[in-house]
């Protein structure tokens, strides 16, 4: 299991459900190709923290949140599973499933405060004021938060919090309300937003670099319906995708990504 947090066992399937006592971080499975280091990340960072989730070490299907096969384990664009917990958590798609990492994250690192999301118009409900008794609603042309709610902070409560966002929040949300950005300032913990009515969005879990200063990128996914995050593999069969300056990354899913959507948690490091 990972971390010590009180909601990992909502985010976190146990290694035993695959057989196994324990499962690899994503930084021991998954090593750069020769010529190339992972690049240096904070101790305590997103960055961090998303190079030690737990991966399912061998061949694993991509499930989604009615336990059904998503992604066949052979599947040519699957490089590893994440195993999250997804069973009946229709909401957990492929933005949602970042906020969740995202919000993880802050718990663990006793960074609670920072637990914000924004609404479609860019208002701000944080789990410290839904915990107190904060609701969202919306009024004209926007979002007003009023105290409906006794003050809450149980675990029920929380995934309350997180389905709200997840509800009202979708990929758009996120295209325009968060920084943008360059791809020269790519870090882990970016990810990608498609814009349109169709969106969709990717993860950048790490970053490797060569002696030239090329560039290399662990990418994952969760998708619509709800699905376990996964990590994507090129059609080379590695997992770690060239960052170029071309208009987008070629990923193998059926989205196109465009890096003009590249963006960032406002706290992020």
């Amino acid at each position: 299991m990972h971390g010590g947090n009180i909601f990992a066992g909502e985010i976190f399937l146990s290694p035993s459900a695959y057989q196994t006592d324990t499962f690899p971080t994503i930084e021991e499975h998954i090593k750069p190709p020769p010529g190339y280091k992972r690049v240096d990340v904070i101790l305590g960072s997103f960055a961090d923290y998303l190079r030690k989730l737990p991966v399912v070490d061998g061949l694993s299907a991509v499930k989604d949140y009615k336990n059904r096969q998503r992604v066949a384990a052979n599947d040519s664009a699957l490089a590893a599973v994440i195993p999250v917990d997804i069973m009946d958590k229709p909401l957990w798609q492929c933005m949602d499933i970042i906020l969740v990492f995202y919000a993880d994250y802050l718990k663990q690192n006793k960074k609670q405060d920072e637990i914000k999301f924004p609404l479609p118009d860019g208002t701000i409900l944080s789990w410290n004021d839904w915990m107190k008794g904060s609701r969202p609603a919306f009024q004209g042309l926007n979002f007003k938060i009023f105290n409906k709610a006794s003050p809450d902070s149980s675990a029920k409560n929380y995934k309350r919090y997180l389905n709200c966002i997840f509800e009202y929040s979708g990929t758009q949300t996120f295209f325009y309300n968060y920084p943008q950005v360059q791809i020269n300032d790519l870090k882990p913990g970016n990810f990608i937003v498609k814009k349109g009515p169709k969106g969709h969005a990717v993860l950048i879990i790490d970053l490797a670099v060569n002696e030239k200063g090329e560039r290399i990128a662990l990418i994952g996914q969760g998708d619509t319906p709800a699905c376990q995050f996964y990590l994507l593999q090129n059609k080379q069969g590695s997992p770690w995708f060239k960052v170029t300056e071309n208009e987008y990354p070629g990923l193998p899913i059926r989205k196109k990504m465009y890096w003009s959507g590249l963006r960032r948690f406002p706290a992020f490091e």
